[in-house]
């Protein structure tokens, strides 16, 4: 047999794995976290609205009255956006606590202890990342 053919199939499917590997990290960035960070900033929230502000002011050829009568749409859509983000927020935490509750029921007095120092290890690491 030709050892040609049996090395492009077998280059192809590492770099397959390699890519996946890659991709799967990236992706586990995004997974591990509550929210992505960036969605968390508010400056990160204004310099969003300013940009789609300007781009669509642009594309439509806004004139400085349309401008200045949208631009109130642009900053309820800031209030909306960020209502909408510490509400969702607070309901994931009211249903962490509800299934903390529920959970804290059913463990022996150990179990109990070894949740409360995995609880207190999650917080410490969440208060370390930037």
């Amino acid at each position: 047999m030709n050892a040609k053919p049996v090395l492009k199939v077998v280059s192809c499917l590492v770099a397959l794995f390699v890519m996946g590997s890659v991709c799967g990290y990236a992706v586990s960035g995004r997974v591990t976290r509550s929210r992505p960070a960036w969605t968390q900033n508010q400056q990160w929230a204004e310099r969003w609205l300013e940009q789609r502000m300007a781009q669509d002011f642009a594309r439509i050829e806004a004139t400085p009255e349309q401008k200045a009568k949208l631009k109130p749409s642009y900053d309820r859509l800031l209030s909306d956006f960020n209502a909408i983000q510490q509400e969702s927020a607070q309901k994931v935490t009211d249903a962490f606590k509800r299934h903390g509750l529920d959970m804290w029921k059913q463990l022996t007095p150990e179990q109990r202890e070894i949740i409360r120092q995995t609880n207190q290890e999650r917080l410490n690491r969440k208060a370390a990342q930037p």
